[in-house]
């Protein structure tokens, strides 16, 4: 063989190397990336939502978070999420982020809230992910304190998103930060919370203790800590979205929310209480919420996994607001890494910059559960 022949088959080599590599390179980046995780997975019993004797009540781990960012959002799923839904929700939320203009950093919060099957949801595996959703306060607050500790010279925003049970999650991080020297000291501050269809009791946020304990309907629960001071004192920014039409929280023929609380009924459905008693004078003066029905499309599929989300089935009538998955926006069910809708994303990234948000105005439309 001669030199030149040599050369000519080393050079075509060198090419195909590169093309190849380029292919894979360009492949992976059509999939999903890879997000910043703060786990605190195998920290509870899930059956009876007691933190395990190798954990303690502020510990965590994190995943491919290595540097600091002038933003960061942290996003907290809900109830009865598994570790693989999770990443999929924060996916799915960097998605609908991405599609308005957000290019700072998201890390999601993945905890041990899948207490029940998605067909055996009951009473005792709520209130165990209640129990863990509240345990998990001071650890996500013990990340923010090490975050803002650490990155103090380069942070300028921590945001905090809470959808359905991840509410409960992020108002017990307001309260342990609320309750801490180190964080208080240093004049630290959440830039905005955002709950997504909360699913916790509608006069939580009220600063005035006496709405919490004169409820009859939390003599079962005994609970007694209002969020208000918390919310009004650690935040810029706080945003409540609700959904009158939430099939998860509003009364009705599912009746989840409600028949778990006792008739009570959820912030994310309904707002702040106003019967049988107001507690406006005790809002946190931060405080702001936001119907966002139309913002929820008639879709049974959020996730694009094409099967119905709970509690739909194929067949079943869907309507505008109905979806409670729906918030973090919708997927193309045929491909994955495009979106059908950015739910009520929308709605956040405007009250990030501060502009009037874009409702949509859209008449009521009602579908059907098909995914053929």
């Amino acid at each position: 063989m001669t030199n030149n022949r040599k050369i000519k088959i080393v050079i075509v080599f060198i090419f195909v190397f590169i093309l190849g590599t380029t292919f894979l390179s360009t492949k992976s980046w059509a999939q999903e990336q890879s997000i910043s995780v703060i786990s605190t997975r195998g920290h509870f019993d899930l059956n009876s939502g007691n933190l395990t004797s190798n954990h303690n009540a502020t510990d965590y781990n994190t995943i491919n978070i290595s540097k600091c960012s002038p933003e960061i959002v942290i996003f907290v799923h809900g109830w009865n999420t598994n570790e693989g839904n999770a990443s999929e929700q924060f996916n799915r939320t960097l998605l609908s982020l991405k599609a308005n203009g957000f290019n700072n950093t998201l890390i999601g919060y993945s905890w041990d809230s899948n207490t029940a099957s998605p067909k055996d949801l009951n009473w005792k595996a709520w209130i165990n992910a209640k129990t863990i959703a509240t345990e998990n306060g001071p650890k996500l607050a013990h990340f923010i304190i090490d975050y803002m500790n650490n990155c103090k010279k380069e942070s300028r925003d921590i945001r905090l998103i809470g959808h359905s049970l991840g509410a409960r999650v992020v108002l017990s991080t307001l309260e342990s930060l609320y309750e801490n020297d180190t964080w208080n000291k240093n004049n630290y501050k959440i830039s905005s919370v955002h709950l997504l269809g909360a699913a916790v009791d509608n006069e939580e946020i009220s600063k005035d203790k006496n709405n919490i304990t004169k409820d009859i309907t939390n003599i079962l629960y005994n609970k007694t800590t209002p969020y208000g001071l918390a919310i009004e004192k650690e935040v810029t920014d706080f945003f409540n979205l609700y959904n009158p039409e939430d099939n998860y929280l509003e009364p009705g023929f599912y009746q989840i929310y409600p028949s778990y609380e006792f008739g009570d009924m959820a912030l994310g459905q309904s707002g702040y209480q106003t019967m049988p008693f107001s507690i406006a004078p005790s809002l946190p003066k931060n405080y702001a919420e936001i119907n966002v029905k139309n913002e929820i499309l008639p879709i049974c599929d959020a996730d694009g996994d094409k099967k119905p989300d709970t509690p739909f089935r194929y067949g079943s009538e869907i309507s505008t607001g109905d979806n409670h998955h729906g918030y973090m926006g919708y997927r193309n069910s045929t491909d994955k890494s495009k979106l059908i809708d950015d739910g009520a994303v929308n709605i956040i990234v405007d009250n990030w910059k501060h502009i009037p948000p874009k409702i949509d105005q859209n008449a009521e439309e009602t579908a059907v559960c098909n995914l053929n």
